[in-house]
């Protein structure tokens, strides 16, 4: 049996928190009421029954939000919210191990932060040049658009936590296959 793309429930709660700070309580609500009842449910009180939410319940409420509050034909508010939820992710959880990283362990370890994030398909490096990388999603034919938006993101947000300021993604799906090009 294949398992459901899920999304872990502890970033979901990130983003959730950003768009009730963000948007305030009502037009939050506005949202919520516009939601399937899983989807209802999972923005109201941020509660699913398992570590991981089947992004059949995630996405409706994420293009709801962008719909409302966002650029849907860019999902620019995804990437302002990954970008500030990563950004506190990296500095408060992860400032240990960040501590004495360089691009390259960066690299080497972008499989063990994709399954901390998806519990479907991997993030691999497809080809490494000076300063830049090719990253693409194994094992997922066409990934939803926000996944490869958000990971996008996640690498720039990694880039400047290792003072890189100039460090851009490009995210493209090219024969099924999700690829983002990094440059820093």
């Amino acid at each position: 049996m294949t398992k459901a793309p899920c999304v872990s429930k502890r970033l979901v709660r990130s983003f959730l928190r950003y768009l009730k700070d963000r948007e305030g309580d009502q037009a939050y609500e506005a949202v919520a009421q516009r939601l399937p009842p899983d989807g209802a449910r999972l923005v109201r009180d941020g509660s699913w029954p398992d570590d991981w939410v089947p992004l059949a319940v995630w996405l409706p409420a994420l293009e709801a939000f962008e719909q409302r509050h966002g650029d849907p034909k860019t999902w620019q508010l995804l990437r302002e919210m990954t970008r500030s939820c990563m950004a506190v992710a990296v500095q408060k959880g992860w400032s240990a191990f960040m501590a004495d990283i360089t691009p390259e362990l960066l690299l080497q370890r972008s499989g063990t932060f994709w399954q901390m994030s998806y519990n479907t398909g991997e993030l691999v490096v497809l080809a490494r040049g000076p300063r830049r990388c090719r990253m693409g999603i194994e094992g997922w034919p066409n990934p939803p658009a926000p996944v490869v938006a958000s990971v996008a993101e996640a690498c720039v947000v990694f880039l400047v936590r290792l003072g890189e300021r100039t460090g851009r993604a490009a995210d493209q799906v090219v024969n099924g296959r999700a690829e983002i090009e990094v440059t820093w």
